[in-house]
């Protein structure tokens, strides 16, 4: 959180290339500390290069820049299709990670990724310089301060308040369901974690090949209320639903079945998420210049 507005401003400068190599090195060198770590500050201090860790955030604004001037759906396509290669990676990597743990050396996981993290910012030196052009000369507010300018603008300020408060409502939500499905449900943590990844494939899918008929088909900000409205009402049906479930308790058949319908309702809710923070991606990338993209999104 505290390194993505300095790594926008980075991409401002020097573009998507450079500060891509920069996020992937810090990335190599937070996991060799993490791997050899031998103490808890060690940990702690693992976690110090991964203020710059932001691989998401600069390939974000390098798709936002080169669609700059593309049709919202074209750029909402590729976002959508980012969001896929980041979803498959999210779900390999934790499943890699956790067989390199079961034997029995629990920094071969760290190791590995170290020598993934040096990789791609080898590869990261084949991607366009992207050095934005500025627009406007008039433009004075330089670094993380031109993120803060950007925020300001009324065509802006706006949409990034309801993300910023949708995100606030999706950590909570996020916070809560795992506790509310084990703790009150009895979902064990092997149905729990099916229903996550099917809820990470269907978002997987929809960012592939639903993102971009449905932003050209509706437009983003229309889209967007869709999906706003769509979220607000899953997450009141998962109320109902968790309180329809709770009423089967004792009758173990009854309380499966019923918990069901909740996982399902989860399932809609990151579909739902989904098009919202894509569309909304979409709106607001399309507010502002190729070269202020990373400023934008790192805030």
């Amino acid at each position: 959180t505290i390194g993505s507005p300095l790594v926008g401003a980075l991409l401002d400068k020097i573009g998507a290339r450079y500060c891509s190599v920069i996020v992937f090195l810090a990335s190599a060198a937070s996991y060799a500390i993490l791997a050899s770590s031998t103490t808890l500050s060690h940990l702690f201090y693992s976690k110090l290069a991964a203020t710059l860790q932001a691989g998401f955030l600069v390939a974000q604004a390098g798709v936002a820049a080169a669609t700059a001037t593309a049709p919202p759906a074209v750029r909402a396509a590729a976002l959508g299709r980012l969001t896929t290669a980041y979803t498959i990676g999210a779900t390999v990597g934790p499943t890699v990670g956790g067989y390199l743990g079961t034997t029995g050396d629990l920094y071969r996981g760290a190791r590995l990724a170290v020598g993934v993290s040096l990789l791609s910012a080898l590869l990261s030196l084949g991607l366009p310089k992207g050095t934005w052009v500025r627009k406007d000369s008039e433009k004075t507010a330089t670094g993380v301060w031109r993120s803060f300018e950007i925020a300001r603008r009324p065509n802006v300020r706006g949409l990034l308040l309801v993300k910023v408060l949708g995100s606030v409502a999706s950590s909570m939500f996020g916070t809560t369901y795992p506790l509310v499905l084990t703790l009150d449900l009895g979902l064990t943590a092997q149905t729990l974690g099916f229903f996550m990844s099917a809820s990470s494939i269907a978002v997987a899918i929809l960012g592939a090949f639903g993102m971009a008929p449905l932003v050209g088909f509706y437009g983003p900000k229309r889209l967007a209320r869709y999906g706003l409205a769509a979220r607000a009402g899953l997450v009141l049906l998962f109320s109902a639903l968790v309180d329809y479930a709770a009423d089967a308790f004792g009758t173990e058949q009854v309380l499966a079945h019923r918990t069901t319908y909740v996982c399902h309702a989860l399932v809609l809710h990151a579909l739902a998420a989904h098009v919202l923070a894509t569309s909304l991606t979409t709106q607001t990338t399309g507010l502002v210049a190729a070269d202020e993209q990373g400023g934008l999104l790192g805030l």
